[in-house]
């Protein structure tokens, strides 16, 4: 019997998955536990080390039987979310992206707090955000991080919920009432997390538990630091859903703009320069800068060779200097 599916979606970085995984199967627990890794498309199609790799992947595929890879031709998070859900066989629901880790102690943490309270349908906790090579950037946490469950639809709709989800990696769900709540929906390639949690908050309490239990990195290239302003655009579609369907309004017109909000299909780069990368390397030093860490002059420089023309990067590379 399977008590928890912890669910990932994968498309390449083969490398850091298997960093993910390696931290998913050091957890100390006292119950069944699952990974479903769903994989769009061929994902070793890009990696030069591809077979090196390989070979690692089925070496701690064949040691772990519970580690199972299930192949979809969709594209995009959202698809291999719902795939991952629906061949889920534990009765709750554990998140991860390919790159972050758990701490040693998450998914008992977690699963003990369901065993605790019947009413909890969302389980979640403080998360430390970090650089590519796990540099300490900020922890995210909320005045909520009382360590007891409450419901979150008790605010008035256009405030969203009464509870901030730090990260979509450091959830934990129930099944059933993922289900009931319709789950993840297709139309929102991104924030089908907080899509989710505002549906799934009229189901049950959410609680935080008031400890670092997910380290979650941010790349340069990463999907939050390509895509932020899509993410915060449908993000805002994501709240006028909630808005309707607590007014008992419709929800078509929302849904439709965010259907169309996706990232533009990947073309090989004419020119040395990248705006939106230089944008997250920017995000990710000017953090490093403000902790006082010399690491940061690493992703200034990141910063300026992809965005070179942009006033700011200069103005913090230069501050940099004084560190």
């Amino acid at each position: 019997m399977t008590d928890v599916s912890i669910v990932i979606g994968f498309h390449n970085q083969l490398d850091r998955l298997l960093e993910t995984l390696e931290s998913i199967i050091q957890q100390h627990t006292n119950f069944c536990w699952e990974c479903l890794i769903v994989v769009n498309g061929p994902f070793l199609k890009d990696q030069r080390c591809a077979q090196a790799l390989l070979t690692a992947w089925k070496t701690r595929l064949k040691q772990d039987p519970r580690i199972r890879l299930i192949e979809s031709p969709a594209q995009g998070l959202t698809n291999a979310l719902e795939i991952g859900c629906r061949e889920a066989k534990g009765s709750l629901i554990a998140r991860i992206d390919v790159g972050d880790a758990m701490a040693t102690g998450r998914l008992q943490r977690q699963y003990e707090s369901f065993q605790h309270h019947p009413d909890l349908v969302l389980a979640t906790s403080d998360v430390e955000i970090c650089g590519p090579a796990w540099e300490h950037l900020r922890i995210d946490s909320q005045p909520a991080a009382i360590g007891r469950p409450l419901r979150a639809d008790t605010v008035p709709p256009e405030k969203g919920i009464g509870m901030d989800i730090p990260h979509h990696a450091s959830v934990m769900f129930r099944r059933d009432a993922y289900i009931a709540a319709d789950g993840y929906r297709s139309q929102f390639y991104f924030a089908q997390d907080w899509d989710l949690w505002f549906r799934l908050a009229s189901h049950g309490k959410f609680i935080h538990l008031p400890e670092v239990l997910t380290r979650v990195r941010l790349f340069s290239d990463g999907l939050s630091s390509r895509h932020w302003r899509e993410q915060r655009a449908i993000a805002r579609l994501a709240l006028a859903c909630h808005i309707a369907r607590r007014s008992g309004k419709s929800e078509a017109m929302p849904l439709q703009q965010a259907s169309t909000i996706k990232p533009h299909p990947t073309q090989s780069r004419r020119f040395p320069w990248d705006g939106r990368r230089a944008e997250g390397a920017y995000f990710i030093a000017e953090a490093l800068r403000r902790n006082g860490d010399l690491r940061c002059r690493t992703y200034f420089l990141e910063a300026l060779r992809f965005g070179f023309w942009k006033p700011r990067i200069w103005i913090r590379t230069i501050q940099s200097l004084k560190l």
